[in-house]
């Protein structure tokens, strides 16, 4: 397991939309059948969406391990990518928020349905961020063996939904005080959400540029 891909997927599940919707499943009965069913479709899709990339980097011709220049070429334009994304956060502001007290009681409603909560578990992560993204080339630029990279992605996958698998686990244990803790967690993303999401996506992107760089023939 590549070093780098557990801290990219470590980055990459910051994720505080996931902790509303949570929240949310908290509430309402079968809490226990919801929670499942979306942290089982999350894994599903960032699992199946890892693979798909894994297998189009080898197709392509941009795993390191074989074709150095088009990988690091690639590395630096996903830590472009991401510094662009650092700046469009930063300079949206509290646009965000200006809707939040609108979420809430609309994600209550739409997490007492089962279908729904398997639906959001796919559509919060069938778009990979630049950062996971950035996670499963690493993988691939480890050479392994096809079957050590699946066993790899499925390590990153799971990591990279921490953020949703902790908290199922707190509201099977211990239901009303995990809801309280979770308010609390969501209340601290609302303040400093966004400066946290701008750090980590300028961190990662400046790293993947100047690890890319070095990495090209001089």
């Amino acid at each position: 397991m590549p070093p780098e891909a557990l801290t990219l997927a470590v980055a990459a599940s910051v994720y505080p939309p996931a902790v509303a919707v949570v929240i949310a499943l908290g509430h309402g009965a079968e809490v226990r059948l919801r929670v499942f069913l979306l942290v089982g479709a999350a894994l599903l899709t960032v699992y199946a969406t890892g693979v798909v990339m894994l297998l189009a980097f080898g197709e392509l011709g941009l795993s390191g391990g074989h074709h150095r220049e088009p990988s690091a070429v690639l590395e630096a334009l996903i830590g472009l990518l991401l510094i662009a994304v650092a700046v469009r956060i930063h300079r949206r502001g509290g646009r965000a928020s200006e809707h939040a007290d609108d979420g809430p009681s609309r994600t209550d409603r739409y997490m007492q349905s089962r279908r729904l909560v398997a639906v959001l578990g796919l559509v919060l992560y069938v778009v990979p961020s630049p950062i996971y993204l950035a996670a499963v080339k690493s993988i691939s630029d480890s050479g392994g063996s096809t079957a050590g990279q699946m066993a790899d992605l499925a390590v990153v996958a799971v990591v990279m939904l921490w953020m949703i698998e902790v908290p199922m686990v707190m509201l099977l244990l211990f239901p009303a005080r995990a809801s309280r803790t979770l308010e609390a967690v969501n209340a601290w993303f609302a303040l400093h959400g966004r400066m946290l999401a701008v750090v980590i996506a300028s961190g990662a992107g400046l790293y993947l540029i100047a690890h890319g760089v070095s990495r090209l023939p001089s």
